[in-house]
């Protein structure tokens, strides 16, 4: 079975994101994470039973729940999750999906080039995501497609 964790803790892109992969890739098995810390647990525990990650570049440390705000917002919570697989040696796929055009003063295509030289076994790109737009659909299919036609015992 082809699965994909996607991690992301906004509600309403998520239930996009959700949206488009079911639609174009109804058979494969979706795992959401909302959190740093439960996205972190899961890649580490169970990452060999994942083909590629969706990861959110900033997000909350902690699942939000009645009790929880989530604690404090991590804005590099995904390259510092990209940092712990490269130091496990955990060559997962990723991807990542942000509503953000820059990072810690960088420019998100400067960010792009320095996530692609820093993690060149994981990193396959980025995805501007966006709900006025629907060019990120596009670009998150070619990615998953092209993965998947260059790993065909997936």
């Amino acid at each position: 079975m082809k699965k994909i964790l996607i991690v992301e803790d906004e509600q309403r892109k998520l239930d996009s994101i959700k949206e488009f992969l079911t639609n174009e890739f109804p058979k494969f098995e979706y795992v959401e994470k909302r959190s740093y810390n439960s996205a972190t647990k899961e890649i580490f525990e169970n990452y060999k039973d994942y083909d590629i990650i969706l990861l959110d570049m900033s997000m909350t440390t902690y699942d939000v729940t009645a009790d929880e705000s989530g604690g404090v917002p991590e804005p590099l919570a995904g390259a510092n999750i990209l940092d712990t697989m490269y130091l496990m040696d955990i060559t997962t796929k990723v991807v990542v999906v942000t509503m953000y055009e820059s990072f810690v003063g960088k420019k998100l295509s400067e960010f792009d080039i320095e996530l692609k030289s820093n993690y060149p076994d994981n990193y396959l790109g980025f995805v501007f995501f966006s709900y006025k737009k629907t060019d990120w659909q596009i670009k998150l299919k070619t990615y998953i497609t092209s993965y998947y036609d260059k790993n065909t015992n997936c």
